[in-house]
Formats: structure tokens, C-alpha cells, sequence
């Protein structure tokens, strides 16, 4: 019974503890400016359509928990939205929030390379993201 005992408190420590790393890894990949590689409406490829709203698209996750959003709305006027950002959910969720609105992401996937997320946006809509690093010009 103590054996039995141990081995639960050993197990959910674990969880835990693998629970926590997952966050930090996430927390510590996103760092860093992201644009729009692929841009997906109801699963449906619409990138062209989103860079014609949102030239320039750009995001920078900042190490202390702060976004900067910039594009260029209508591909004309410039725009810069800043907000905060954290993983929830045990790392399977990126949480937005800005002046305007609060958006909850799933991120499908996260590397070095590519952020994958997902979003439901209501009345049955949704949209995926596929973001790349914003490589900087010298």
C-alpha cells in the first residue's frame, strides 16, 4: 500500500513537472518576430486574401509576455497592435489579448522553423495559421 502510495505521488509529480517544462519550451520557442507563410478560412487556402487585408503582417512575441502586431491595414495604412500574450492549457493554447479583443489560438504545432495555430472565430468559422521567423534584412 505505501509502495502504491509512492509510486502515484512520484507519477503525478511527473505530470507535472513535464506539464511545466512544456510551457517553458513553448514560452522560450515563440520568442521572436513571425509572419503569415499560409493563411487557411474553414480550411480553405486564402493567404492572398489575407495580406491584401493585412499587408506586411508581422508578430513579435516578446520574452516578457508582450505582443507587437504590425501590418498595414488594406495594404495602405500602417498599423501596430499591442497586447499580451501566454500559453494556457498546459502549453496546447496561445492566449492574445489586445485593446479590442481576447483570441484564443490551439497551437497545432511549434518548432524553430513554424508556428501552426488554430482558431475557432464563431458562426462555425474558423482559421488556421501557418507563421514562419521573419527573416531580417541586413
Amino acid at each position: 500500500m505505501l509502495n502504491k502510495k509512492k509510486v502515484t505521488i512520484f507519477v503525478v509529480g511527473m505530470l507535472v513537472l513535464l506539464t511545466s517544462c512544456k510551457e517553458m519550451f513553448y514560452e522560450t520557442l515563440i520568442q521572436g518576430t513571425w509572419e503569415v507563410d499560409e493563411y487557411y478560412r474553414n480550411g480553405v487556402e486564402d493567404t492572398p486574401a489575407f495580406y491584401l487585408l493585412f499587408g506586411d503582417y508581422a508578430i513579435t512575441f516578446h520574452p516578457d509576455g508582450d505582443f507587437t502586431e504590425t501590418y498595414k491595414l488594406g495594404n495602405i495604412v500602417p498599423v501596430t497592435n499591442p497586447g499580451t500574450w501566454e500559453p494556457i492549457t498546459n502549453g496546447d493554447q496561445l492566449k492574445l489579448v489586445d485593446q479590442a479583443s481576447t483570441r484564443i489560438y490551439t497551437i497545432l504545432s511549434l518548432t524553430k522553423d513554424e508556428l501552426r495555430l488554430h482558431r475557432d472565430v464563431g458562426d462555425g468559422s474558423n482559421e488556421d495559421l501557418v507563421l514562419e521567423p521573419k527573416e531580417e534584412i541586413p
